[in-house]
């Protein structure tokens, strides 16, 4: 398991939105099984919007941890004082 809580770590919200997408998917059969038609295609507009808003979320918080926009390349190695 990584660390997460040191001062460089971005803030993990990403999973919040997947959380929110879940109950807005279960919402109708739980709470009100007995809601219009409108009411759960409303709901389920409202989990995918939160499941794309989610994996954006995601994609920036893992480009964060990875070193921005580069990725995983390595730097390129420090020359000696020699200029080797």
């Amino acid at each position: 398991m990584t660390d997460t809580n040191h001062p460089g770590s971005p803030t993990q919200i990403a999973v919040w939105y997947f959380v929110g997408a879940t109950f807005a998917f279960s919402l109708p059969n739980l709470f009100f099984p007995d809601a219009e038609l409108w009411t759960r295609i409303l709901l389920f507009v409202a989990g995918m919007a939160l499941m794309i808003a989610g994996g954006f979320r995601l994609a920036q918080e893992v480009g964060a941890r990875r070193g921005g926009s580069r990725g995983d390349v390595p730097p390129p190695p420090a020359t000696g004082p020699s200029g080797d």
